[in-house]
């Protein structure tokens, strides 16, 4: 055993085993480092696939034609190098595009093509073909007209004039469509007992002469509406009238402060309206008082502010009425009678006169008479 220790060979191992021990402690980071290296290269060179969304590009004349039927979007799959799968999914430096130039109107199956992928990626488009109608490009402008129900409006409201902020639009589409269309309408969408203004974005659709939507562009695609919600008025006067018949035969007079009353309701019934009778009620009327009375325009639809007034009912007395006619045939009476008075002075003055003038006549006489006897 002495011997074994004692061989220069053993002292030679254990001197080799030492240095290799030493080198490793030594060279450790390296070798993890060699290690990562090795690992982070065989990460690069492994393959990845990955799909990806892009948009579709049409390649064709779009002043001239109008171009419908395609995707706006396709899926690309690509494979390939992990580093690059990752580089191009995230900066999408490649586009998809259907070629159209060399193609007239009509509808067209066209295969989609790539471009700008690298050559060590592999790809597949889907989908890889597409029907594309190709027809003639027409723009026209349009008015814009609103639509919405009426019937939501709350009983006695109407509208006024509906305002936008943009009162046309233009269209852009083939040809026969756009020929197509006979209106485009802003829809109002609205509730129940509307009374307040409405104001609504509101998206525009191009209908044909049978109310189909009609597939074309338009800018604006949405306009703003506003609808004002009136409640229309009418200032009238009042006409008071009496109904039944004072106790008594009595005499009554209406009279009231209020003379006149704001109805508000549909114009339609407003514009029919000249004046507001109030029936008043004499029946029970047997000497001055204040009556409260309920005002009703006649209709459902129309209200009154104020919706009472107060009328005063003024009764006048029989004995009243009598001593005041008592008092006219007096005074018609005395009047007479002066009258006569007069007309008898006049009678008597004109037959003083008469006598006088036969008096004088008969002297003038005796006279004559007198002078033909003495000439005689």
């Amino acid at each position: 055993m002495n011997k074994f220790f004692n061989s220069p060979w053993v002292y030679r191992g254990l001197a080799l085993i030492f240095a290799i021990m030493l080198f490793t402690y030594v060279n450790i980071d390296r070798i993890n480092s060699t290690r990562q290296a090795a690992s982070s290269s065989s990460t690069m060179l492994a393959n990845k696939s990955k799909t990806i969304t892009v948009p579709l590009q049409i390649n064709a004349d779009t002043d001239k034609y109008f171009i419908t039927g395609y995707p706006e979007k396709v899926k690309v799959k690509i494979e390939g190098p992990s580093a690059l799968v990752t580089a191009t999914t995230n900066t999408q430096n490649f586009k998809v595009m259907a070629n159209l130039e060399r193609l007239g109107v009509g509808k067209h199956v066209v295969t989609l093509r790539q471009e700008g992928l690298n050559k060590e990626l592999s790809y597949r488009i889907s989908p890889q073909r597409v029907t594309i109608d190709v027809q003639r490009k027409e723009i026209k402008r349009f008015p814009i007209q609103v639509k919405f129900n009426k019937a939501n409006l709350a009983t006695g409201y109407t509208t006024g004039d509906i305002s936008l902020n943009q009162t046309t639009t233009t269209v852009t589409g083939s040809r026969s469509a756009v020929n197509s269309i006979d209106q485009v309408v802003a829809t109002v969408n609205t509730k129940n007992n509307i009374e307040s203004d409405i104001s609504q974005e509101t998206l525009l659709q191009a209908l044909d002469s049978k109310g189909n939507t009609v597939n074309v562009l338009m800018d604006p695609q949405a306009v703003k509406v506003t609808i004002p919600v009136e409640h229309p008025s009418k200032k009238v006067s009042i006409n008071l009238k009496a109904t039944g018949t004072p106790a008594d035969g009595k005499a009554v007079k209406l009279s009231s402060d209020t003379k006149s009353v704001t109805v508000t309701g549909p114009q339609s019934e407003l514009d029919k309206l000249k004046d507001l009778t109030v029936d008043v009620p004499v029946d029970d009327a047997s000497s001055s008082t204040t009556k409260t009375i309920s005002l009703d325009p006649g209709s459902n639809n129309l209200q009154c502010t104020p919706k009472s007034v107060q009328v005063l009912v003024s009764v006048n007395d029989d004995d009243t009425n009598n001593n005041d006619a008592a008092a006219e045939s007096g005074a018609t009476s005395s009047s007479v009678a002066t009258t006569s008075s007069k007309n008898n002075s006049s009678s008597s003055s004109t037959s003083s006169e008469s006598s006088a003038a036969s008096s004088q006549s008969s002297n003038q006489g005796s006279s004559s008479s007198s002078s033909s006897q003495s000439n005689q």
